[in-house]
């Protein structure tokens, strides 16, 4: 006897994933970079953050973010 006939497994497909999943990829994938982005500025000092046109107030700002906020 075989199993639920007509139904199809998708996992056994051999098919990637599907646009829905490709744009959870690139939202992790840009949370990630935010991530690593700000803790980069949080061990700068301050004359790094005017050397890339932040004063300290703006820089604490984008410290201060969550990661998925652009």
């Amino acid at each position: 006897m075989t199993g639920m006939s007509g139904t199809h497994d998708k996992r056994r497909s051999g098919t990637t994933a599907g646009p829905a999943a490709a744009s959870w990829l690139v939202r992790l994938h840009r949370w990630r970079e935010r991530r690593a982005l700000r803790r980069a500025l949080a061990r700068m000092d301050a004359h790094l953050w005017a050397d890339l046109g932040f004063d300290e107030t703006t820089a604490r700002e984008e410290m201060e973010k969550p990661f998925w906020r652009a």
